[in-house]
């Protein structure tokens, strides 16, 4: 519509113009972002320089074909955005790459160099869930496609894939916010409403997730996932402690495939705070744990999935002792009955070392309660349990001069 009026308002101009909104990038490169690139060509900047230097040297480059179109849609370099179509043509079914390609690139394609592109054979890709849900909906974007049933189809699976802790692996959690990022931007969609906390969550469990070492030195494919993450709603307090790690000196990737990832997701004009200021631990009923003593790279660190406990740099026994993870305390369950440390509002503690759903009993304003541990076998307790908690509930004692009454909140 915007441009409609435009073009009633500039006689002899509509063709032009209706042809330039036609044209318009779809996929990931937002006319915000395209300026922003733009604005970082004009300036020079290292992200600009690197990128183009990579183009310029390193044709063998597994990503050649996103790389040349990304190098078109900024400058508009008519040989570089020939030579992404004769890259994508030499590999049509590396489908994605040839959707940015079709998208960034559309108007140095013939319609003969389309039909083959869009109408290529390829075999069956064991993708995974996530690349290939993303690969599908790019190819039919750069088609002109509708993706409404592709979408109904896809983003279930997708979302329950990610819900299910496989976020965890870069590679796929990239992929699949590319996938949230397009169904956002074509269908005007936002996926992430159906689990609003999880997603919430996410900029946080993902930096917690990774080891000491790598908080330090991650690789190129964390970094682009952490720069996306942030991309998708960067007004999230945990989305700007990440973006406060992510566009850290030191990690800016300089050389090698995540260069043109580097240009396309960092956006220092983007508020970042310092991660260090970042409770260091997240916790979540399904039995999940993350967590470390504190932001340096020699921290204790501790990840609990499904029960499946990881460490690295804890002490020896560490989980046979109270621990302390920012205003997180972890107190193991060592005999039927522990005492529960008294505990600020604005502090957690948390009882481990039990089975899974295995009962615990502890006094609640005077009366008996019962709960259950988590499947990890792990239990948050209530911030105004009073005293000791137990496994049994013979062995559990009412303070003095207090009712007996035995309630189970569930």
């Amino acid at each position: 519509m915007r441009t409609f009026l435009v073009c009633l308002l500039a006689a002899g101009t509509c063709s032009g113009l209706l042809a330039q909104a036609n044209s318009s990038p779809k996929l990931l490169l937002t006319p915000q972002r395209l300026r922003r690139l733009q604005r970082d060509r004009e300036r020079q900047t290292v992200r600009w320089v690197d990128f183009e230097r990579r183009v310029q040297s390193v044709s063998n480059s597994p990503e050649r074909g996103l790389e040349l179109a990304l190098y078109y849609a900024v400058t508009h370099d008519e040989q570089s955005g020939k030579m992404a179509v004769d890259w994508a043509l030499a590999h049509p079914c590396e489908l994605r790459q040839t959707a940015l390609v079709l998208d960034w690139a559309g108007d140095q394609i013939t319609e003969e160099q389309r039909k083959r592109l869009l109408g290529a054979t390829c075999p069956a890709n064991p993708s995974s869930l996530a690349v290939a849900s993303r690969d599908a909906l790019f190819m039919q974007v750069a088609a002109g496609a509708d993706t409404e049933e592709l979408v109904e189809r896809t983003s279930k699976p997708l979302l329950a894939y990610l819900q299910s802790h496989d976020w965890q692996d870069p590679r796929q959690l990239y992929a699949a916010f590319e996938y949230l990022y397009t169904v956002r931007s074509v269908q005007h969609v936002d996926l992430r409403e159906s689990d609003p906390r999880f997603f919430q969550q996410l900029p946080a469990a993902f930096l917690l997730a990774l080891e000491p070492k790598q908080t330090e030195q991650p690789d190129w494919w964390t970094h682009a996932a952490g720069l996306a993450l942030v991309a998708i709603d960067p007004n999230l307090p945990a989305a700007q402690f990440l973006q406060g790690w992510a566009m850290e000196d030191r990690q800016m990737v300089r050389e090698g495939e995540g260069v043109a990832y580097e240009l396309l997701w960092a956006d220092p004009y983007l508020p970042g705070v310092g991660y260090e200021n970042m409770d260091p631990w997240s916790y979540g009923e399904d039995g999940t744990l993350l967590a470390r003593t504190d932001w340096n790279q020699d921290a204790c660190w501790v990840q609990v999935l499904r029960g499946k406990v990881q460490q690295e740099d804890c002490p020896n026994g560490w989980q046979t002792k109270t621990m302390a993870f920012g205003r997180l305390t972890l107190v193991p369950m060592t005999g039927n009955c522990i005492a529960v440390p008294r505990h600020r509002n604005d502090e957690s503690v948390i009882v481990s070392q039990l089975r899974p759903s295995q009962p615990v009993h502890f006094i609640l304003n005077g009366a008996k309660v019962s709960q259950t541990a988590d499947p990890s076998g792990m239990w948050l307790t209530p911030g105004n349990a009073d005293g000791e908690v137990c496994t049994s509930l013979d062995t559990l004692k009412v303070p003095q001069g207090r009712k007996s009454t035995r309630i189970s909140p569930n």
